[in-house]
Protein backbone atom coordinates (compact mmCIF):
# COMPACT_ATOMS: atom_id res chain seq x y z
CA UNK A 1 0.00 0.00 0.00
CA UNK A 2 1.37 3.21 -1.01
CA UNK A 3 1.41 6.43 0.87
CA UNK A 4 -1.95 7.83 1.84
CA UNK A 5 -3.74 10.90 0.26
CA UNK A 6 -5.39 12.86 3.11
CA UNK A 7 -7.75 15.44 1.09
CA UNK A 8 -9.05 18.48 3.33
CA UNK A 9 -8.40 21.44 0.75
CA UNK A 10 -10.77 23.43 -1.76
CA UNK A 11 -7.67 22.21 -4.55
CA UNK A 12 -8.08 18.42 -3.03
CA UNK A 13 -12.17 18.67 -3.37
CA UNK A 14 -11.62 19.61 -6.83
CA UNK A 15 -9.44 16.59 -7.50
CA UNK A 16 -11.72 14.96 -5.60
CA UNK A 17 -14.46 15.90 -7.51
CA UNK A 18 -13.13 14.81 -10.59
CA UNK A 19 -11.52 11.21 -9.56
CA UNK A 20 -14.71 10.15 -7.60
CA UNK A 21 -17.14 8.55 -9.42
CA UNK A 22 -20.99 6.59 -8.18
CA UNK A 23 -20.17 3.86 -5.94
CA UNK A 24 -16.39 4.87 -5.21
CA UNK A 25 -15.89 5.07 -1.10
CA UNK A 26 -14.23 7.70 0.60
CA UNK A 27 -13.17 7.43 4.85
CA UNK A 28 -13.43 10.25 7.10
CA UNK A 29 -12.11 10.47 10.69
CA UNK A 30 -14.39 10.64 13.78
CA UNK A 31 -13.23 11.52 17.53
CA UNK A 32 -14.63 9.39 20.10
CA UNK A 33 -16.13 10.60 23.04
CA UNK A 34 -14.36 8.52 25.66
CA UNK A 35 -15.94 10.02 29.25
CA UNK A 36 -18.48 7.34 28.86
CA UNK A 37 -16.59 4.39 27.06
CA UNK A 38 -13.04 4.92 27.97
CA UNK A 39 -12.02 1.35 26.92
CA UNK A 40 -13.15 2.19 23.16
CA UNK A 41 -10.31 3.87 20.48
CA UNK A 42 -9.70 7.98 20.71
CA UNK A 43 -10.73 8.14 16.46
CA UNK A 44 -12.42 5.50 14.17
CA UNK A 45 -12.92 5.94 10.47
CA UNK A 46 -16.34 5.80 8.79
CA UNK A 47 -16.62 4.35 5.42
CA UNK A 48 -19.40 6.34 2.86
CA UNK A 49 -20.18 5.48 -0.50
CA UNK A 50 -20.52 8.37 -3.02
CA UNK A 51 -24.44 7.53 -4.07
CA UNK A 52 -25.00 10.29 -6.75
CA UNK A 53 -24.78 14.37 -7.13
CA UNK A 54 -26.61 17.17 -5.32
CA UNK A 55 -28.65 18.85 -8.30
CA UNK A 56 -28.06 22.40 -6.66
CA UNK A 57 -24.33 22.47 -5.58
CA UNK A 58 -22.98 19.93 -8.34
CA UNK A 59 -21.02 18.13 -5.62
CA UNK A 60 -20.73 14.55 -4.87
CA UNK A 61 -23.35 12.84 -2.09
CA UNK A 62 -22.58 10.26 -0.19
CA UNK A 63 -25.31 7.32 1.19
CA UNK A 64 -28.23 9.21 -0.70
CA UNK A 65 -28.13 11.96 2.21
CA UNK A 66 -28.16 15.68 2.22
CA UNK A 67 -24.36 15.06 3.70
CA UNK A 68 -21.62 15.98 0.33
CA UNK A 69 -17.87 15.25 0.04
CA UNK A 70 -17.69 18.75 0.43
CA UNK A 71 -18.45 18.80 3.89
CA UNK A 72 -16.56 15.64 4.79
CA UNK A 73 -13.50 17.69 3.38
CA UNK A 74 -14.48 20.63 5.34
CA UNK A 75 -15.26 19.17 8.70
CA UNK A 76 -11.81 17.04 9.21
CA UNK A 77 -10.78 15.76 5.52
CA UNK A 78 -11.67 12.92 2.91
CA UNK A 79 -9.41 9.57 2.50
CA UNK A 80 -9.58 7.04 -0.53
CA UNK A 81 -8.55 4.36 1.08
CA UNK A 82 -8.87 3.33 4.86
CA UNK A 83 -6.61 5.43 7.12
CA UNK A 84 -3.78 3.01 8.60
CA UNK A 85 -4.26 2.54 12.29
CA UNK A 86 -7.61 3.23 12.77
CA UNK A 87 -10.47 0.70 13.18
CA UNK A 88 -13.60 0.73 11.22
CA UNK A 89 -16.49 2.64 13.20
CA UNK A 90 -19.19 -0.49 11.83
CA UNK A 91 -16.99 -2.95 12.68
CA UNK A 92 -16.68 -4.75 16.12
CA UNK A 93 -15.38 -2.79 19.41
CA UNK A 94 -12.53 -4.08 21.14
CA UNK A 95 -13.33 -6.93 23.07
CA UNK A 96 -13.60 -5.63 27.35
CA UNK A 97 -15.69 -8.72 29.04
CA UNK A 98 -16.31 -12.15 28.43
CA UNK A 99 -15.58 -15.77 29.56
CA UNK A 100 -12.10 -16.94 30.52
CA UNK A 101 -10.81 -20.49 29.70
CA UNK A 102 -11.79 -22.67 32.29
CA UNK A 103 -9.54 -22.97 35.66
CA UNK A 104 -7.87 -19.45 35.17
CA UNK A 105 -11.39 -17.81 36.13
CA UNK A 106 -10.43 -16.41 39.39
CA UNK A 107 -6.35 -16.33 38.52
CA UNK A 108 -5.46 -19.08 40.72
CA UNK A 109 -6.61 -22.19 41.89
CA UNK A 110 -9.35 -22.57 44.45
CA UNK A 111 -9.48 -24.79 47.41
CA UNK A 112 -12.29 -27.09 48.05
CA UNK A 113 -13.91 -24.59 50.76
CA UNK A 114 -13.72 -21.53 48.26
CA UNK A 115 -15.93 -23.28 45.77
CA UNK A 116 -18.46 -24.42 48.57
CA UNK A 117 -18.93 -20.86 49.94
CA UNK A 118 -19.10 -19.34 46.03
CA UNK A 119 -21.73 -22.51 45.21
CA UNK A 120 -23.43 -21.50 48.75
CA UNK A 121 -23.86 -17.37 47.80
CA UNK A 122 -24.88 -18.66 44.21
CA UNK A 123 -27.71 -20.51 46.07
CA UNK A 124 -28.51 -17.72 48.34
CA UNK A 125 -28.70 -15.42 45.93
CA UNK A 126 -31.16 -18.37 43.67
CA UNK A 127 -33.40 -18.35 46.59
CA UNK A 128 -33.78 -14.97 47.34
CA UNK A 129 -34.78 -14.02 43.84
CA UNK A 130 -37.47 -16.66 43.76
CA UNK A 131 -38.77 -15.59 46.63
CA UNK A 132 -38.93 -12.19 45.32
CA UNK A 133 -40.34 -13.13 43.00
CA UNK A 134 -38.33 -11.97 40.28
CA UNK A 135 -38.40 -13.61 36.67
CA UNK A 136 -42.32 -13.93 37.05
CA UNK A 137 -44.90 -11.63 35.95
CA UNK A 138 -46.87 -9.89 39.06
CA UNK A 139 -50.30 -9.73 36.47
CA UNK A 140 -52.70 -11.81 37.23
CA UNK A 141 -54.84 -11.27 33.57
Amino acid sequence: MGKQKHYTTEKDLKTLNRQLGIGDRVYGVVEIERRMSPWEDGQLYVERTVTGRCWVTQQWQVDRSTLTVADMVHSGGVYTEPPAGLRNLAGPGPQVAGPLPAGTEFGRPLNKAEIEALEAQAAGAAKDNAKAGRGKSSRWW
